[in-house]
């Protein structure tokens, strides 16, 4: 019985230290990166009863209670959202931006962009950009933004989350872009360039791969965004990998604010 106790502390303790670890990590890569511009990631927002009945283990869909409270905090600490041309003459040093700037993205281009997020950026007078799968669009797929939907205005833009490499490859850990040749990558742009703007491009799973960003430095992308890195944006950044945040659901506002302080 001691020694089943003593793997159990042993466990816990290791435990422990990988956690501490990794948030020193991350806290040292703030610290280093606080001069830079936070890049938020979502992906959807649904009514509060439908996160309860239908949502409640999708880390990927918070609800709009949580969201506006959010954005309230965004418009009352007077924070300027970034859109992606003014992010793009900041990392090109072409422009300064308010020491309390921030970028707003949403990845997948859901229906609720449009009839959820929409209106509480409207009511808080803050800026978003979607990154749209451009298959989605034609599918007549109740839960997506269908082509007719794409239309930029004062608070919303939309751009590219691909064609259609939204996919796992059939190689274990994969993603399918990380498995495709320069001109099948290429074959999915153009093929996207008919639904949907290509100027800004975000990574399906926020994975990038060398054939991608061989791809990227020969095209009109501008720039292109990753996720999990866990840190702000610099102008020293890759531009065809920029970091965002993952905004998850439930997350707490103390490290919601942290992230864009």
């Amino acid at each position: 019985m001691k020694n089943i106790f003593k793997i159990i502390l042993c466990v816990f303790v290791c435990y422990g230290i990988i956690g501490i670890g990794w948030m020193s990590k991350d806290y040292i890569i703030h610290q280093l990166n606080k001069d830079g511009v936070a890049i938020l990631g979502y992906h959807g927002v649904v009514d509060d009863q439908e996160k309860e009945t239908k949502y409640q283990n999708n880390p990927y869909f918070m609800s709009i209670n949580e969201f506006e409270q959010q954005m309230k905090y965004l418009y009352e600490q007077q924070y300027h959202c970034l859109t992606m041309d003014e992010l793009n003459q900041y990392y090109h040093q072409e422009i300064t931006v308010p020491q309390k700037s921030v970028c707003l993205t949403f990845d997948d281009g859901y229906l609720n962009f449009n009839t959820i997020v929409k209106p509480i950026l409207e009511k808080y007078q803050l800026k978003a950009t979607c990154f749209v799968i451009g298959s989605k669009t034609t599918s007549n797929h109740l839960q997506y933004l269908s082509h007719k939907d794409l239309n930029n205005d004062d608070y919303v833009e939309y751009y590219s989350h691909s064609y259609d490499l939204h996919h796992f490859a059939n190689i274990p850990q994969k993603k399918l872009i990380e498995t495709l040749s320069i001109k099948e990558i290429a074959a999915d742009f153009e093929k996207n360039s008919a639904i949907v703007s290509q100027d800004y491009f975000a990574f399906p799973y926020g994975v990038s791969c060398q054939n991608a960003q061989q791809y990227l430095e020969t095209s009109s992308v501008k720039l292109a965004f990753g996720y999990n890195q866990n840190r702000t944006m610099t102008t020293k950044d890759n531009q065809y990998l920029l970091p965002r945040y993952l905004v998850f659901s439930h997350i707490p506002m103390r490290l919601f604010t942290w992230w864009i302080e």
